[in-house]
């Protein structure tokens, strides 16, 4: 079985400052994201984490490198997981790239830890629905807050959402 944890970064400068970033702006962490990505790393301590797989983005690798620290693994950078980019993709090629990715990373076993950014983890979350209308509801629906934890498994050739967008791990 798989367990598919799924990050969104956390707050970089530009989500401070109220831009929408996409690929084309890629500012790091903000001082509070920082702290939010070490809180993210310290939620996760108890699980047994086989691979980190990150968007190449700033916002993101930083924070798949705090994970990294706790649990000394090589983060593998998948361009795949990279933000949306407003100006020059299609819904249906970050759709694409989702799927493609969704499906190389189903074959792993153990606990994996994707972290993304928010459009891209709304696509992943819908597509692992397995229907169109269910996945459309939670792409439209579904909030993905900075530093956010999703967690899915795979098993027997199905996706399971077991959590969307909890933010426990940072009350303060």
């Amino acid at each position: 079985m798989l367990k598919l944890i799924l990050i969104r970064h956390a707050e970089s400068i530009a989500n401070a400052q109220g831009i929408k970033q996409g690929q084309r702006i890629d500012e790091p962490l903000s001082e509070i994201g920082k702290i939010q990505a070490r809180k993210t790393a310290e939620s996760l301590r108890e699980e047994k984490i086989e691979v980190i797989i990150s968007s190449d983005l700033k916002r993101a690798l930083h924070t798949a490198e705090e994970i990294s620290k706790v649990f000394r693994r090589k983060i593998i950078v998948d361009k795949r997981l990279r933000e949306m980019d407003h100006d020059n993709e299609k819904n249906e090629e970050l759709v694409i790239r989702c799927k493609n990715f969704l499906e190389e990373v189903k074959n792993y076993t153990g606990t994996v830890v994707v972290v993304g950014h928010g459009g891209v983890n709304k696509t992943i979350l819908a597509i692992s629905t397995g229907n169109r209308e269910k996945g459309a509801e939670i792409f439209e629906n579904v909030k993905q807050y900075n530093a956010c934890i999703n967690r899915l498994s795979y098993k027997k050739e199905k996706w399971t959402i077991e959590i969307m967008n909890d933010i426990s791990h940072l009350e303060y």
